[in-house]
C-alpha cells in the first residue's frame, strides 16, 4: 500500500533518478551518473517547467554525487541546471511578471561581484561565469511572481531527496568503505551531500517545513515519523552543529507552539525532565559506560575553544586578522565570492598558518569577506527584498513566531558553513521564504 501511494506521488524521472543513484552507490558505475543527467535534461526539455523545479529539489541533497564523475571536472549536476535554466528563459522568462525591485537588486549584485575583476585576478575564472548564470537562474525564480509548483510538493521531493542521499551514503559505506588509518578517526556520515553539516541541515529545515507554523494546530502523526527520522539521520553525522541546533530550535518551537497555555507548558516540562531523570539513575546505577563514548561526546570534550570548534575559531581569527590588514579596497568591497579563497590562502600559505587551502566555514564571515563592509549591506537588502517579494505574491502579512525558525536554523548553521558560492544554498534559501509565508491547509 506505501509503494502504491508513494508511486502516486512521485514522478516518473525522479523515480528513476532515485533507482539510478542508489545502483551508483552499490556498483560506483559512472555511466550510471551520465543517465541521470540524461533523465533531467530531458525533463526539462519535454516536461512542464514545474517537474524541472521539483526534480532540482530532489537531487540536492545528492549534490556531492555528480562530483565523482571521471568525465568532467565539475558537476555534472551543472548540465542539468543548466537544462533547466535554458528551458526556463525560452518558455516563461520573457512571459511572466516578476518583483521590479528584486530584479534591481539582482543585477547590482551581479554586477558588484564582476567588479571585483579589476583588482582581484583570481576572479577571473569558469567558477565565477557559472556561479553568475545560476544566481541569475535563482534569483529569477525568487522574484518571479508565478510559482510553477505548491510549497507542499518541494518539501516532499526534497524529503524523497534526503533518504536516497541517507540510502546512497549508507550504500556506499558498505559497498566502497574508505579506509582509515587511525582508530581516533571519527567517521562522520554526509549521504550524498558530500558535508555532514550540510546534509544535517537538510535534515533540520525538513522537521520546520513539516510541522505547523501555527501555535497549537494539530500535528499529523505522519509529521512525528518525518521529525524522527530527520533526528535520526542527522544523528549519523556526529555534527556538534547538527545537535546545538536541533536542541535550541526544538526548545524553542515547544514554547511557541505552546505560548498561550503555559500551564502545558509546565506540565509537559516536568513530564519531559521526570523521564529524563530516570533514565539518568537508570544508566548511573547500571554502571554502564558506552554513551560516554559515543563519538558525539568524544566531540564535546575538548578542552579549549580550537578543539570544540575544530579550529574553526582559529580559521575565523586569521581571517578577519588578514580583513582589515589588506588595502582598503578590499575592506570597503571584498575580495569576491570566487575570488575570496585563492586571494587569502595565498597570504595563509605564504604566512606557514595552513598546511593546505581552508576556507572561513561561516556564511555570516564569508559575505564580509566576499563583499566587504558596503557589499554587506547591499547582500542583505537582496534578502529582505527576497521576503518581502513572498509576502507581497501571497498576501500574507500576518506571521506567526514559528515560522521563523528555518531562518534560524539556517542563520545558526551559517556559522559552520560557507554557502555563499554555492547555488544549492540560494534554492534552499527561496525554501525558506516559500516556508516563511506558507496559508496552512
Amino acid at each position: 500500500m506505501l509503494i502504491g501511494k508513494l508511486a502516486r506521488l512521485l514522478n516518473v524521472e525522479i523515480a528513476l533518478s532515485a533507482m539510478l543513484i542508489i545502483l551508483y552507490a552499490i556498483t560506483s558505475s559512472a555511466p550510471l551518473l551520465l543517465l541521470v543527467v540524461l533523465v533531467g535534461i530531458v525533463c526539462a526539455a519535454i516536461l512542464p517547467f514545474g517537474r524541472s523545479i521539483q526534480l532540482a529539489f530532489f537531487l540536492l541533497p545528492c549534490s556531492e554525487v555528480f562530483t565523482q564523475s571521471p568525465y568532467i571536472a565539475i558537476s555534472l549536476l551543472t548540465f542539468i541546471f543548466l537544462a533547466m535554466f535554458g528551458r526556463y528563459l525560452l518558455t516563461h522568462a520573457f512571459d511572466t511578471n516578476y518583483f521590479s525591485p528584486g530584479l534591481l537588486l539582482m543585477l547590482l549584485v551581479i554586477v558588484y561581484e564582476l567588479m571585483h575583476t579589476l583588482y582581484n585576478p583570481v576572479m577571473a575564472s569558469t567558477q565565477t561565469i557559472r556561479w553568475t548564470i545560476f544566481f541569475v537562474f535563482t534569483s529569477l525564480l525568487l522574484f518571479d511572481r508565478n510559482k510553477y509548483c505548491s510549497f507542499s510538493q518541494l518539501r516532499f521531493v526534497l524529503l524523497c531527496g534526503v533518504i536516497i542521499s541517507t540510502v546512497y551514503g549508507l550504500l556506499h559505506q558498505y559497498f566502497a568503505p574508505i579506509s582509515t588509518y587511525s582508530l581516533k578517526v571519527i567517521t562522520r556520515f554526509a549521504g550524498g551531500a558530500g558535508d555532514p553539516n550540510n546534509f544535517g541541515l537538510f535534515c533540520l529545515l525538513l522537521i520546520y517545513f513539516y510541522l505547523p507554523t501555527i501555535p497549537r494546530q494539530k500535528i499529523p502523526q505522519k509529521t512525528y515519523w518525518i521529525i524522527l527520522m530527520m533526528l535520526a539521520f542527522g544523528a549519523l553525522t556526529v555534527s556538534r552543529s547538527f545537535f546545538i541546533v536541533a536542541t535550541l530550535s526544538l526548545l524553542t518551537y515547544f514554547i511557541f507552539y505552546y505560548r498561550s497555555a503555559l500551564g502545558d507548558i509546565f506540565v509537559r516540562f516536568l513530564l519531559s525532565f521526570n523521564a529524563l531523570l530516570i533514565l539518568f539513575c537508570l544508566y548511573w546505577f547500571s554502571g554502564a559506560a558506552f554513551i560516554g563514548e559515543l563519538d558525539i561526546f568524544t566531540r564535546f570534550s575538548g578542552d579549549n575553544l580550537s578543539d570544540l570548534t575544530g579550529s574553526r575559531s582559529d580559521i575565523l581569527q586569521e581571517y578577519v586578522r588578514l580583513f582589515f590588514e589588506l588595502p582598503y579596497n578590499f575592506v570597503l568591497f571584498g575580495a569576491g565570492i570566487n575570488g575570496y579563497l585563492g586571494y587569502y590562502n595565498y597570504y595563509f600559505l605564504q604566512a606557514g598558518l595552513f598546511p593546505e587551502i581552508v576556507g572561513p566555514h561561516n556564511t555570516l564571515l564569508e559575505i564580509l569577506i566576499s563583499f566587504g563592509l558596503l557589499g554587506f549591506i547591499l547582500f542583505a537588502t537582496y534578502i529582505y527584498l527576497g521576503f518581502r517579494s513572498e509576502r507581497i505574491r501571497t498576501n500574507n502579512t500576518h506571521i506567526f513566531r514559528l515560522a521563523w525558525l528555518p531562518i534560524i536554523v539556517f542563520v545558526l548553521y551559517c556559522f559552520s558553513l560557507q554557502n555563499l558560492g554555492k547555488y544549492g544554498s540560494y534554492f534552499i534559501l527561496m525554501l525558506i521564504i516559500y516556508n516563511t509565508y506558507r496559508k496552512e491547509s
